[in-house]
């Protein structure tokens, strides 16, 4: 079902009109195995014009449409703005991060191959048990800048609860600036993380009350 944020963005337009604007977040289904395959495509880094862009989104789709893989539609929240797709959120219950990754890992063995190397099947697990891990998290361009990562991200924190996981993490490169966001969240820095044979900072969030 669909959660309601409870603020609202608002503004006046150039002729004075008010203006009020709806992020809402619902889990996601099959049907959105497509847009949730474009942001993780979008997390690689790949360069848009890619001769293999149409034929790697393909096989990230169907990925996505697996119930039991890590970048799985069941693991996934989608944020909505104005009723249109604005963003999405991978998060996953570290318990079951190995198995999900077993699964999905062969069928996207051809693509990592090619944009981290060969080496990228040695890197440590991103998540244990005992944490919920979000994996990827992406805003479309045209919605950047509206609050829908901040709620995504309490979305995820809110979830932990639900669950009795006593710790939320996450991966960002050392530069990025969203490090800022994560910090004004409650997460701190953790330890540094090889992801695809590229160092990143786990930082993490404790969730009190929960054992």
């Amino acid at each position: 079902r669909k959660v309601e944020i409870s603020n609202r963005s608002t503004f006046f337009d150039q002729t004075n009109r008010f203006h009020q604007h709806m992020i809402t977040l619902r889990p996601a289904s099959t049907t959105d195995a497509t847009f949730i395959a474009e942001g993780i495509y979008a997390a690689f880094l790949i360069p848009e014009h890619s001769p293999h862009k149409q034929e790697w989104l393909k096989i990230l789709t169907n990925v996505c449409e697996q119930p039991d893989t890590h970048y799985s539609y069941t693991n996934t929240i989608i944020a909505e703005y104005d009723g249109c797709n604005a963003g999405m959120m991978i998060a996953v219950d570290g318990r079951h991060y190995r198995q999900q990754r077993n699964n999905m890992y062969p069928q996207l063995k051809n693509i990592f191959d090619l944009v981290f190397g060969s080496d990228w099947e040695k890197m440590e697990d991103e998540a244990q048990s005992g944490e919920f891990y979000i994996d990827s998290l992406s805003v479309s361009p045209n919605y950047q800048g509206k609050g829908i990562g901040s709620q995504l991200i309490r979305h995820a924190i809110q979830r932990a609860q639900q669950l009795s996981i006593p710790r939320v993490t996450l991966a960002v490169e050392p530069n990025n600036p969203a490090k800022r966001l994560y910090t004004n969240l409650g997460f701190h820095f953790d330890h540094p993380i090889v992801i695809f044979n590229d160092t990143y900072h786990l930082y993490s969030l404790e969730i009190p009350n929960v054992d």
